[in-house]
């Protein structure tokens, strides 16, 4: 007999970010979160934690002379959003930002549904952290922050 499983909601399990100095960036995802080196070989290291459930952040070099990004209409990847447990997480988040001065701006966002934290990587992605006030939000919140997605990666 075949048991069909309730339909579970889709997560974000991988990114692939192209760096410009694997050794910063892995030094810097690895103090900033939740990720330790899972693999590492040449140009490559997948961090995260080696569970089904977890984010995994897969790091390339790129090993070219024009390690640039190139505004808002390029194509791939334009940042990388993170959920936080707490506002202590975002606290600590913002205070090793800012220590690196990689911090953009935090802001409540509709009526306190959420705190959001903005800054960046050293290659300059743009980087989101969100922790939410509520277990549910709808498309009001969303409405309320689609003008944030214009100047996510200014």
């Amino acid at each position: 007999m075949t048991i069909d499983h309730a339909a579970q909601p889709w997560t974000l399990r991988s990114t692939l970010v192209a760096v410009s100095e694997l050794e910063q960036s892995v030094a810097f995802y690895g103090e900033l979160g939740p990720f330790a080196v899972i693999v590492r070989d040449d140009a490559i290291a997948v961090l995260g934690d080696a569970s089904p459930g977890s984010v995994v952040l897969v790091l390339r070099e790129t090993r070219s002379r024009h390690q640039t990004r190139h505004g808002q209409q390029s194509l791939g990847l334009r940042s990388i959003t993170f959920n936080v447990g707490s506002l202590g997480e975002l606290d600590r988040i913002e205070s090793f930002l800012r220590s690196r001065d990689l911090f953009t701006d935090r802001r409540r966002v509709a009526q306190g549904a959420s705190d959001l934290l903005r800054g960046r990587d050293p290659d300059n992605l743009p980087l989101v952290f969100v922790h939410y006030g509520s277990d549910t939000v709808g498309p009001d919140y969303y409405q309320s922050v689609i003008n944030l997605f214009y100047t996510m990666d200014a």
